[in-house]
């Protein structure tokens, strides 16, 4: 999704993301720039993940998205991968529609190489160009 936005970086994997809702850590997206990566999860984990935020309402007020490595992340039959929505059309359902900056496949998380994002840093992302700027 293209457009620019700014604001503190959150996030982090997926599945640990997901599993702080509710508690006292749980994590606050509003005017944030959130990213998200994960591994060894089948698409079907990820697609109940996006969706667990989505209704949390996790989504709604966050400023952009960064989307990273999704390592190991694959159908939950490989022989049948028919049977399984791709990553990219769980991020296209999911996500898109929210008109939100979001600029995928970043070489951080669990994959190498990887990139080291300053999480609670002030940054600013153009989904445009495929930029991320570090404020300060």
């Amino acid at each position: 999704m293209a457009g620019s936005a700014s604001g503190q970086l959150i996030g982090g994997n997926l599945t640990l993301v997901t599993a702080s809702l509710g508690t006292p850590y749980e994590i606050d997206t509003r005017g944030k720039i959130l990213f998200l990566e994960d591994i060894d999860e089948t698409e079907q984990r990820v697609d109940r993940m996006l969706t667990q935020l989505k209704l949390a309402g996790k989504l709604d007020d966050v400023a952009g998205i960064l989307l990273g490595a999704w390592t190991n992340c694959e159908p939950e039959n490989p022989e049948k991968p028919a049977h399984s929505l791709s990553l990219q059309t769980i991020f296209q359902e999911i996500l898109v529609p929210l008109g939100k900056p979001i600029i995928a496949d970043l070489a951080c998380g669990h994959c190498l190489p990887t990139m080291s994002l300053p999480l609670g840093r002030t940054i600013k992302m153009d989904a445009d160009n495929q930029r991320i700027h570090v404020n300060g």
